[in-house]
């Protein structure tokens, strides 16, 4: 039995240490607008550390998995007024490689896009009255999780800008305005890491990582809403084990039954 135990968990320490994809679960949040936002959830599979394999995420490389739609209604009292609601329409994890994760945050360049579209529905929240707002990267340098401003207008004065950053595990923050005139300072922060809170055992399985790609939104011609708002979208992926890893795991603990049984019977 001693043996059989043995070779069972040298077999799942090598299949962890030398993988180069590793499936995983996971969420998209879009916070459009304090306390008000939509989470998609998907799953996938990622390219880890190249061909390098091993425990410490260095490189994590994503192409799509998660992707969804739905209305987010603005209903924070600091913020309603001419804008109701964001329709979101199928924003979907885009692809791209994120590097220096476990080892030296924030990530930075290379991006991961959030590509899709949504509106700014003014007036009702049905968007019978919108304005597009593009969430991918538009020109090639802009959008959620990649960076750069967007400036929309068109309707008279109205003019809503909207500066992105890329995806990083620090802690990061925005401004919104309040009320009263002042404005408030809201955070966010990511994090790395596999059993125990460790970052240098993320690439296996039950590791974790949550992005942050936050954004600052400026409005003005805009009646009844703050000059300044705060945005931010989150990723979280969580590593699950391979299906063969688990009928491996699953047939062992078979053998070890059916070996204790003939032992019983001798």
């Amino acid at each position: 039995m001693r043996k059989l135990i043995l070779l069972l968990a040298s077999m799942s320490i090598a299949g962890q240490a030398g993988a180069k994809m590793m499936e995983w679960q996971g969420t998209l949040n879009l916070e459009l607008w304090q306390g008000n936002d939509l989470t998609f959830y998907g799953s996938g599979v990622a390219t880890v550390n190249g061909s390098a394999g091993g425990a410490h995420l260095d490189t994590l490389r994503l192409a799509g998995g998660i992707s969804g739609s739905g209305v987010i209604p603005v209903t924070d009292p600091e913020t309603t007024g001419t804008i109701k609601s964001i329709l979101v329409e199928t924003a979907r994890l885009g692809t791209g490689t994120l590097t220096n994760i476990s080892g030296a945050p924030p990530i930075g360049q290379p991006e991961l896009p959030i590509p899709g579209f949504a509106r700014v529905c003014l007036f009702q929240p049905s968007c019978i009255t919108n304005l597009p707002l593009n969430m991918t990267k538009n020109d090639g340098n802009t959008g959620v999780g990649v960076g750069g401003i967007v400036t929309l207008g068109g309707l008279g004065s109205l003019r809503i800008s909207i500066e992105g950053a890329p995806w990083t595990l620090t802690a990061v923050s925005r401004i919104t305005q309040t009320a009263s005139g002042n404005f408030e300072t809201l955070s966010r922060v990511g994090f790395a890491h596999g059993a125990g809170s460790i970052d240098s055992q993320t690439a296996v399985t039950s590791g974790v990582i949550q992005l942050v790609a936050p954004q600052q939104v400026y409005t003005s011609g805009v009646p009844g809403n703050s000059s300044a708002v705060a945005l931010f979208s989150t990723l979280t992926l969580r590593f699950i084990p391979e299906p063969g890893l688990l009928l491996l795991l699953g047939s062992g603990v078979v053998g070890l039954g059916l070996l204790g049984r003939g032992r019983m019977k001798r």
